[in-house]
């Protein structure tokens, strides 16, 4: 009736009458997204048609100075425009470009073929439930996790433009991590055994492999936060490093040096003394050199694709073809755990932004901690200067 209250985007009952002409006017009272209530009208030939016609100029002038949705909208349709606004993100340096071209590779891949032609209407909890359940058998946990994400983040979009009410993502049943996937570090007579496979292997060498590990070992920095590295931003006299870009390759734009994605990951360490030597030697081929630390074949920055097809290549056939750039950060922060440092400082030497990051994946912020290095220093360089010692092993056995 035209006296019921409505809420904001509802409308009332639908009313007929039959015009002089014989066709028939449908009617409805609505409240559009500014709180005011309205009334419409559309004529057909039939009750149907009239009807038809109504609820389609129904749809447009509810989404008229809203969210620019109708109930025909797509889940397709929104997925377009978030997208977009994640565009917009990066070019405002506040999203991460790879891991946007992650959420479209996802979408196209994954979430569009199972969801794209549903209506807003249509994406309850228990569709989104059951479409997560069908990708983590089809595809594995990790495919379902990134589904899981892209999808909450449209459906919150959509939630915020007021298309939807709620988030039916934030609904679906947690994804349990498989325990088989947890992450593998390095012991101390592995660490020693691998370095002397890189140190005789002639291809890594070439690769510039030993050096670049060692940098790692002693840092626990990310790969594209080594290959980032430049010499203005290491203090040799301080024994210093200055963490504030990351390389990343992005498919369409190439190289590219971003700030990191987190606060955190902004950060200066103190290095060992074994890797201070190590940088001093580096130092000392290019005295000049205001560019990267470990450089391609002619100066620039090395391509972090290129340098993990290396590292497979050089441990392929090995004891250690488990052993993943990664696998670093995970022997440097049990490396450290094992010496009673605690998490946060462990999170700070990484660049986590979250201590419960660093708890539960690499155990089992920012400020510089010299009991950091010296847990490290115990990492020394075989084979390093050419003499004809024995490799040292780590000092701290995981």
């Amino acid at each position: 009736m035209s006296s019921q209250r409505l809420d904001i985007g509802e409308h009332g009952d639908v009313h007929y009458r039959e015009k002089p002409n014989g066709r028939v006017a449908a009617s409805v009272y609505f409240r559009n997204a500014q709180g005011v209530r309205k009334r419409i009208e559309a004529t057909g030939d039939s009750k149907a048609s009239a009807r038809r016609r109504l609820f389609a100029t129904l749809g447009e002038a509810m989404a008229a100075g809203g969210s620019g949705y109708s109930p025909r909208s797509t889940f397709a349709d929104v997925a377009a425009d978030w997208l977009e606004s994640l565009d917009d993100l990066v070019s405002a340096g506040r999203r991460s470009p790879r891991t946007v071209a992650l959420y479209r590779h996802a979408l196209t891949r994954h979430v569009l073929p199972g969801l794209g032609g549903l209506r807003l209407s249509e994406l309850t909890s228990a569709r989104m439930d059951r479409f997560i359940r069908d990708r983590r058998r089809a595809a594995g946990y990790s495919v379902a996790k990134l589904c899981r994400s892209v999808t909450s983040g449209i459906c919150a979009f959509a939630v915020r433009r007021d298309a939807m009410r709620h988030n039916p993502v934030r609904d679906v049943e947690a994804l349990e991590r498989p325990s088989t996937q947890e992450a593998r570090a390095l012991t101390d007579e592995e660490c020693r055994a691998w370095l002397m496979i890189l140190d005789g292997s002639e291809l890594a060498c070439q690769a510039d492999l030993p050096d670049l590990v060692r940098f790692l070992l002693g840092t626990g920095c990310r790969i594209g936060e080594a290959l980032a590295l430049t010499w203005p931003n290491v203090d040799l006299e301080r024994h210093l490093i200055h963490i504030d870009s990351t390389l990343i390759r992005v498919k369409g734009q190439g190289l590219l040096i971003k700030r990191p994605k987190t606060k955190s990951s902004l950060r200066v360490l103190r290095v060992p003394l074994w890797l201070v030597e190590i940088l001093r030697d580096r130092r000392a081929r290019d005295p000049e050199s205001q560019g990267a630390v470990f450089p391609d074949s002619v100066g620039g920055h090395r391509d972090p694709n290129n340098v993990e097809r290396d590292h497979r290549r050089v441990r392929r056939g090995t004891p250690f073809e488990w052993v993943v750039p990664h696998t670093y950060r995970k022997t440097v922060a049990t490396m450290l755990d094992r010496q009673g440092l605690s998490a946060r400082t462990i999170a700070d030497q990484l660049g986590h932004a979250r201590i419960s990051m660093t708890q539960d994946v690499y155990m089992g912020r920012r400020a510089v901690d010299q009991a950091a290095a010296a847990v490290l220093e115990g990492i020394s360089p075989p084979g390093h200067n050419g003499d004809d010692q024995p490799p040292a092993v780590l000092s701290v056995v995981v």
